[in-house]
This record gives structure tokens, sequence and C-alpha cells, in this order.
């Protein structure tokens, strides 16, 4: 009995698309595997309008493909949550730190390739009190650059660097206090992150040794260092070594409470976004079902000849 075709559909955010120079229906004509997918593909024309597209497709779809960054991956993805249709990943913003995390090739071409090869996981996901996220949250350093990168017309890893730089000089730690099952503290942070995976992007890895399918987030905990060290912790940053510096903790946890202010500025998958104290951080196990690489970076709960079709057609 032959296997059943799958219907796939692909959200693509047309400015980067644009940014890109290429057309992703072609990509998707000339790569795709006929003999698996039925491909589908619409275009978000705003901000939250690849959420409103993936939630309205729930029912007629088996995978949902999210053509764009980690803002576009969370938009779709967060509308996947506990259900049975599947997220594809094509890496077409600036960081792709979860696509990087899940082994995706950030060539398009080969990431659609990947689609074919279906390799299935289930995946952690994370709550910041109303807020989804898949890959990294966070409070601190790392939310005012998402805030400063999110202001400029300009993109990539250019204008990412400069507000890094920027803001290292600039930025004033701000006071938390730090609340899960095994530790009550107060301190100063120069970021807070909450970790599915292991970076943000780039190849910053800021939790190197986070599992997307353990059932834990991790804390990362930056604390006040002198400026002058930067070059350093940069270096330990991108080669993997972060967690080796005294100037970082790292927990792992399932539900966490920040307080300190009334509010902070703050990232959801390098979104900028503002939260209201108290902070509670949860996170979701496998609630995600994701197409991953041949090599992602962590185990993951494999699902091995998954019934995607069972149920979600009209």
């Amino acid at each position: 009995m032959e296997s059943e075709i799958l219907k796939i559909l692909f959200i693509i955010n047309p400015i980067l698309e644009k940014r890109l120079g290429m057309k992703v229906k072609d990509l998707v004509a000339d790569s795709l595997d006929p003999a698996l997918f039925e491909p589908s593909m619409v275009y978000s024309d705003f901000p939250g309008h690849a959420r409103d597209l993936a939630r309205k497709s729930l029912n007629r779809y088996h995978v949902i493909v999210a053509g764009g960054g980690d803002g576009t991956v969370n938009e779709i993805g967060s509308q996947l949550i506990h259900s049975k249709v599947i997220l594809g990943i094509l890496p077409m913003g600036s960081g792709k730190g979860l696509a990087r995390s899940l082994g995706i090739p950030l060539d398009i071409r080969k990431a659609i390739q990947t689609l074919n090869d279906f390799k299935v996981i289930e995946i952690d996901t994370g709550l910041a009190n109303q807020f989804r996220f898949i890959n990294i949250a966070g409070i601190g350093f790392d939310a005012a650059v998402a805030h400063a990168y999110a202001r400029k017309s300009g993109r990539g890893f250019f204008t990412y660097a400069f507000q890094t730089a920027w803001n290292l000089f600039h930025y004033n730690s701000v006071p938390v206090q730090i609340k899960t099952g095994r530790m009550d503290m107060s301190t100063r942070a120069f970021l807070l992150s909450f970790a599915n995976s292991s970076q943000w992007g780039y190849g910053a890895l800021i939790s190197p040794h986070a599992n997307t399918g353990d059932g834990l987030l991790d804390l990362c905990l930056l604390k006040n260092f002198p400026r002058i060290l930067s070059p350093m912790l940069a270096i330990k940053l991108f080669n993997g070594s972060i967690h080796k510096s005294g100037f970082i903790d790292i927990l792992h946890f399932k539900q966490a409470e920040i307080c300190g202010n009334d509010k902070y500025i703050g990232h959801i998958d390098g979104e900028p976004v503002e939260f209201t104290t108290p902070i509670k951080i949860t996170v979701d196990p496998v609630s995600l079902k994701v197409i991953a690489g041949s090599q992602p970076a962590h185990n993951h709960s494999n699902l091995q000849n998954p019934q995607v079709g069972s149920g979600i057609l009209m």
C-alpha cells in the first residue's frame, strides 16, 4: 500500500525572501519530494500574520513550514503546540538560532531537502508569563540588544554586532530575585536567559549543553563582569565554553519566578517584549513536533513512523 502524500504549507516572510534574493516557490518545486508532499504556499503580510495563518490552517495540513527568522518560527510553532501538525523550518532570518540547534542546514535548498528526510522529533517549549517561546527568552543585556535591533531598518550580522557592541558599554545590570525549587537568591544580572536550545543565533552558545527534549529549561545568569574581559567572554560564547566562565551560572529547572523590578524589557525568541512581574517561567515538555536535521545538537524524542495523517484532514 502506497504511503499517504502529506499536505504541507509553507508560510513565507516575503521581506526575508526578497532580502535573500530567492524565490522559495521555485526552490520548493525543484527540491521538495512530490512523492511525499503536496505543497501549498502563502505569504505573511504583517507582524502576527504568520500566527493567524498557522492557526487557521491546523485542520488542513500535516506539516506547516516557517520560512523566516526565529520570530516567524515562534509565530507558527506556538500555534502547533500539542497538535498532530509538524513544524518545518526554512532558516531565512538573521540569527537562525533554533535551526542551528536542530541541525537544519542554513542553505535553503538543503533545508528543503531536509524536509524530504522527514526526521520528526518532539521538543519542549517554554512559557514566560503569557508568552510562548521555542528557542530562548530572557531579560537584561540580550533583551536590550533585541529592542535596539528591532528599531533598526538594516538587518543582518553587522547590524546585530554593532548593537551588541554599543549596548555592551552602555547597558547597566538589573536587580533580580530568582526563585526555583532549589534556589532563592537576589543579585544583579547583566543578562538572564531562559534557554530551551543552546544558542541565541549566529553560533553564540549561551547554554552549550541545553537539550530541547529533556523536559527542562536552562536558567543562564551572567553576572556583572569587567568590560575589558568582553573579548574573552565573546570567544567563550562562540567556542561553546561560556559555561566554564566564573561569571555565569547555569541551572536546569522546570519552574522559576523572577522579581526585582515592576517591569523588565525582555525578548521572546529574539522578538522584543515587556514583562510585568512576577515573571513565571515553566517548561512544557515534548509539546511540539518538528522536522530536524540529520545531526541535531543533542538527543531528542524521536518519532518513528509518526501517524501524522490521523484525524487532521477535513
